[in-house]
């Protein structure tokens, strides 16, 4: 169940996801100040199915989410993570959810959401809080009871959204960019956004390691060498842990 002081949290993490999508930079992963010491212990980690929603952004730029898109965005994202993470952690394992811990981990990734948003916005900007810069220490509350049932030391978390213009769309901002030229003016066209986080959370529930990308119309998770090449630039930077 989900606390009041949690579903303030959510609430305002709608705000802070909105003015993270009117731009912001994100270019370079964040690691906890004890990543080094904490990863010594991790033998196993989980990895749930990814939070991926895969819109279709139509002609009048309306977003409308495609769930046989997400199926396949999940799925890619999913494999290309797995490929990833099997160099760098120590065991580990896509992992099935139970009834058992299925609310419980829908809580979690509400919350890491909402934890995603407050660091896209104070570590990488618009709004840098300078401390958290310098000592990036993000919880999502304890999940040890999680992880037990896991039968794991870490939970992998990926989460993202991607956005496919429509071929109408994509021929109003060519016939924009057209015009735009005849008349000497330089007209940038707005494609789909792609975004997707990861985060490796201990049972403390910190975060000890985190990455973001963002790209404007270069890459669409529907495509499984896409997804591949987006997530292999999110965990380029991963230490290995302890095997």
């Amino acid at each position: 169940m989900i606390t009041d002081k949690r579903k303030t949290w959510l609430v305002w993490a709608g705000v802070s996801l909105s003015l993270v999508l009117a731009g912001c930079a994100t270019t370079g992963y964040r690691a906890h100040p004890q990543l080094e010491t904490r990863a010594k212990d991790v033998r196993t980690a989980a990895l749930i199915s990814p939070d991926i929603k895969v819109y279709e952004l139509t002609t009048g730029g309306v977003r409308e989410l495609r769930d046989d898109w997400c199926s396949k965005g999940k799925e890619n994202v999913q494999e290309a993570t797995l490929q990833y993470l099997q160099d760098k952690l120590a065991n580990v394992k896509p992992t099935a959810v139970s009834k058992e811990t299925e609310e419980e981990l829908e809580e979690v990734y509400a919350l890491y959401r909402a934890v995603s948003a407050s660091i896209q916005l104070h570590v990488y900007g618009p709004y840098e809080f300078p401390e958290k810069k310098k000592n990036f220490d993000y919880s999502v509350g304890s999940i040890q009871r999680v992880l037990q049932h896991l039968g794991a030391d870490v939970l992998v978390l990926v989460y993202g959204y991607d956005e496919i213009s429509t071929s109408g769309r994509k021929a109003l901002q060519a016939g924009a960019v057209a015009v735009g030229l005849l008349a000497g003016v330089v007209v940038v066209p707005r494609g789909g956004i792609t975004q997707v986080s990861a985060g490796i959370v201990d049972a403390s529930g910190s975060i000890l390691w985190y990455n973001v990308k963002r790209s404007a119309g270069g890459c669409d998770l529907r495509d499984r060498e896409s997804a591949a090449r987006l997530l292999a630039e999110i965990f380029s930077d991963l230490p290995r842990f302890r095997k």
